[in-house]
C-alpha cells in the first residue's frame, strides 16, 4: 500500500466532488455535540435569585428555561441525525466514485437514510466498549490515588496506555465496520465482527493509517488556527473603528470559514479511511486507482 498515493487520492476526491463537504460539515459538527444533554441533568439544581418576585415571574423564567434546554437538544438530535446519515452517504459516494461512478448528492443522502439505524447501533456499541473500556482502566487508576498516592501512580503507568490501546481498537473497528456495513451491506454484528477482523489482519497497516490520521489532523488545526489568525486581523482593524461592524462582520464570516473548511475537512479524512478500506479488503474495482505497492 502507497500512504502518500491514499492521502493524494482522498485530497483529490476531496477537491473535485465539493458536495461532499456538506456530509462532511454534518459528520464534523455532529462529533462535537452534546452540551445539552448536560445542561439537562441540572435543570433541577438551578435555583432562582433570591429576588422579590412573585410566583409568575419564577415560573416563567423556569418555563424560558426548560424551552431553552429543550430546543438544547432537539438542535443536538437534529445533527446527531445528520451525522449519522452523512457517515453513509460519504462511504457510499466515495466508493461509487472508485468505481469510475458520479454518484450525486442525493444518492448518497439516500444510502445514508436507508442505513440509519444500523450506522446508529454500531456508534453506540462502540461508545458502550469505550465506557467499559473507562471503567476498567481510568476508574482504578482515580480510585487507588484517592486511596494511595503511588499506587495511583504506579497504576497510571500501565492502564492509561492500556486504555489508549483499547481505545485506539474501538475507533478503527468503528471505521472498519460503518464502511463494511454501507460498502458490503451487512448487519450492525456482522458489520463490528467484520471490522475486528479486518483490523486484526492488517494490524501493521492500520496503525501506520492511524498515524498518517493524526498527522493529518494535526497538520489541519495547525493550518486553520494560521489562517483564522489571519483572517482576523482585518476585523481587529474594522473593530477599532467601530466596535459593532467589527464584532459583527468578524462572526459572520468566521462562521462561514468554520462551515468550509470543517466541510473540506470532514471529506478529505472520511475519504481518505473509505480509501484505505478498500485497499484493505481488496475491494477497489478494476476502474479505480489502484494504490496498493
Amino acid at each position: 500500500m502507497e500512504y502518500g498515493k491514499l492521502v493524494k487520492r482522498a485530497l483529490d476526491i476531496m477537491w473535485k466532488f465539493k458536495y461532499l463537504w456538506i456530509f462532511g460539515f454534518f459528520i464534523q459538527v455532529g462529533s462535537g455535540g452534546g452540551g445539552a444533554g448536560r445542561l439537562s441533568g441540572k435543570i433541577d439544581k438551578i435555583k432562582l435569585p433570591a429576588l422579590h418576585v412573585d410566583n409568575f415571574f419564577r415560573s416563567i423564567a423556569l418555563e424560558i428555561i426548560l424551552l431553552l434546554v429543550l430546543f438544547g437538544l432537539l438542535v443536538f438530535l437534529f445533527f446527531l441525525v445528520l451525522k449519522m446519515i452523512s457517515k453513509g452517504g460519504l462511504i457510499h459516494c466515495v466508493w461509487r466514485i472508485e468505481t469510475g461512478e458520479k454518484p450525486t448528492l442525493g444518492d448518497g443522502w439516500g444510502v445514508g437514510v436507508k442505513n440509519f439505524w444500523r450506522i446508529l447501533c454500531i456508534d453506540i456499541l462502540m461508545i458502550i466498549l469505550a465506557l467499559l473500556a473507562v471503567g476498567v482502566t481510568i476508574l482504578p487508576v482515580v480510585l487507588f490515588i484517592i486511596a494511595s498516592g503511588v499506587w495511583g501512580v504506579f497504576s497510571a503507568v500501565i492502564l492509561i496506555p492500556l486504555f489508549i490501546v483499547i481505545l485506539a481498537a474501538i475507533l478503527l473497528t468503528e471505521l472498519y465496520a460503518t464502511r463494511t456495513c454501507i460498502i458490503e451491506g451487512k448487519d450492525v454484528f456482522d458489520s463490528l465482527s467484520s471490522g475486528w477482523d479486518t483490523l486484526k489482519s492488517n494490524l501493521e497497516k492500520s496503525l501506520i493509517l492511524a498515524l498518517i490520521g493524526i498527522g493529518s489532523i494535526i497538520i489541519y488545526v495547525i493550518g486553520f488556527l494560521i489562517v483564522a489568525l489571519m483572517l482576523v486581523v482585518p476585523f481587529i482593524i474594522i473593530g477599532v473603528m467601530n466596535l459593532f461592524w467589527g464584532i459583527a462582520w468578524g462572526i459572520f464570516f468566521g462562521l462561514i470559514y468554520i462551515i468550509i473548511v470543517s466541510g473540506a475537512w470532514g471529506a478529505y479524512i472520511d475519504s481518505f479511511w473509505t480509501l484505505a478500506f478498500l485497499e484493505l479488503k481488496k475491494l477497489r474495482p478494476a476502474g479505480g486507482t489502484d494504490l496498493s505497492a
